[in-house]
């Protein structure tokens, strides 16, 4: 079942439509909403704070107490955001800012506070046969790498050995059990599998490796973002030379709430020498790190397609638009600009934020009233830019390239089983723009097939005249 619009965006007249009204499973699409409505309400220059406390008694270079971290979401300390190859560089800054206040010994923990975001980590309707893969990684008011550690699996030394697996970062929370082995030298292929326990810790490998292959790099979802990122925070710390005494932090430790205080504020404090007890302990607030602008994140966000940030957003609305960071108040968010782009409420339903859901529901003509009323905004370009590149980066980076639609459509793509979308821009050959819409639902030929179909009618559009090209 086919979903479509094609309209103009310069002279409004619609080109063709198909089960327009319809609702449909978006997929990815959802993000087109989650991202409109986070510019329209946020702004290309906001920013996300965390605020990062010395939470205890200071005594020469040595904090005696915890160092608090309280998050609002921030999604970009991960490799994606930072570039390079090492997962902690986005961490790394932060033991100069200690040095630089001068604390060299924590005597307690890095506690994480995570309590801004008020829902379970998950988006509503995710499927249990999705939760240990990176991509349906939960998100939390404080987290880390897109909330994924990388499982290293290495060959033993000969064949018949056990494989050797290890985290990357070193400190991500969780327990391996590997059964994975060396395989003979010799041998086709490595395949190495895993699968985590859904809501646990646990993670068991295996398959077979041969000897004197490359690590095999499996990309596993951490269960608890919060307790990840503070595991992080204390690997970097101890590896810059700041001894972090306390014990690495629990997931129970890592919810508690630590309101963020002025510095000097005191506040109440149980020291870890004395568990238990309820001693009051100076506050002081070390600094606050800012991420990048909102415009510098709807890149990382739209053009992979990455699922968290669209989580994070959504609960980012809910929290700067009405002072509560849910779910709930992330919805009402996003209806009150669709409202204003004059969509209707019963044209949509929003489960979660990305798309990854099965409850997501859109009609094509819902994208389409977003993509037209994009175009008419002072951002428009900040949304544009952002969006895939049609065979040049992002989701479409091998799709269309030697076309006329080659670094000319800029989509938004869509993916879940059985549902492929594409939804976005096209300029045609005699410099006409127009806004698409294209989803398909509940097929069961190869997606390559309707992806063809989808690249080629963007060809069509991309090579349109409406007036006849004149000879020299």
């Amino acid at each position: 079942m086919w979903g479509v619009v094609v309209q103009s965006l310069d002279n409004g007249e619609v080109i063709y439509r198909r089960n327009a009204e319809r609702l449909v499973m978006p997929a990815s699409n959802m993000k087109l909403l989650t991202s409109s409505a986070a510019l329209v309400r946020l702004g290309a220059d906001f920013r996300y704070r965390t605020t990062v406390l010395a939470r205890g008694t200071r005594h020469g270079d040595v904090l005696d107490g915890d160092l608090v971290v309280v998050g609002r979401g921030d999604p970009t300390f991960s490799q994606h955001a930072s570039g390079g190859t090492d997962v902690l560089a986005s961490l790394r800054p932060w033991a100069d800012s200690l040095r630089a206040h001068g604390i060299r010994t924590v005597a307690g923990r890095v506690v994480g506070d995570g309590s801004w975001f008020t829902d379970p980590p998950l988006g509503g309707g995710w499927s249990w046969d999705d939760l240990a893969e990176s991509y349906a990684a939960g998100v939390g008011a404080l987290q880390f790498n897109e909330g994924f550690a990388l499982l290293q699996v290495a060959p033993g030394d000969t064949a018949g050995a056990p494989a050797r697996a290890a985290w990357i970062p070193a400190a991500a929370p969780m327990r391996i059990f590997a059964s994975a082995a060396t395989a003979p030298r010799d041998s086709i292929r490595a395949r190495v599998m895993f699968d985590r326990a859904p809501f646990t810790d646990s993670v068991t490998v295996w398959g077979r490796i041969p000897a004197g292959h490359a690590p095999e790099s499996l990309e596993v979802a951490v269960p608890d973002p919060v307790s990840y990122f503070a595991a992080a925070l204390t690997q970097v710390l101890r590896e810059a030379g700041i001894a972090v005494l306390g014990q690495a932090p629990t997931p129970a430790a890592a919810a508690a709430p630590a309101t963020p205080a002025p510095a000097g504020a005191a506040v109440p404090f149980a020291p870890t020498s004395a568990p238990g007890a309820a001693v009051p302990a100076p506050a002081e607030t070390l600094f606050v790190w800012r991420s990048p602008p909102l415009r510098d994140i709807l890149p990382l966000f739209l053009k992979p397609s990455q699922n968290q940030i669209g989580e994070t957003l959504l609960r980012t609305l809910g929290g700067e638009v009405t002072g509560v960071a849910s779910v709930d108040s992330g919805r009402a968010a996003v209806r009150d600009v669709l409202r204003d782009f004059g969509v209707p409420d019963d044209a949509y339903v929003i489960a979660d934020g990305s798309g990854l859901s099965r409850y997501d529901y859109v009609a094509p003509e819902t994208l389409t009233r977003i993509l037209l009323a994009m175009a008419r905004r002072p951002d428009f370009d900040v949304f544009y830019q952002a969006l895939p590149i049609a065979g040049v980066d992002g989701t479409i980076a091998t799709r269309m390239r030697g076309t006329a639609a080659a670094n000319n459509v800029h989509a938004k793509t869509g993916s879940i089983a059985n549902v492929r979308s594409l939804s976005g821009y096209v300029t045609s050959a005699d410099g006409e723009r127009f806004v698409f819409v294209m989803i398909a639902n509940h097929f069961t030929v190869s997606r390559r097939v309707v992806e063809i179909v989808q690249d080629r009618v963007l060809q069509r559009l991309a090579t349109f005249r409406r007036r006849p090209e004149r000879s020299p």
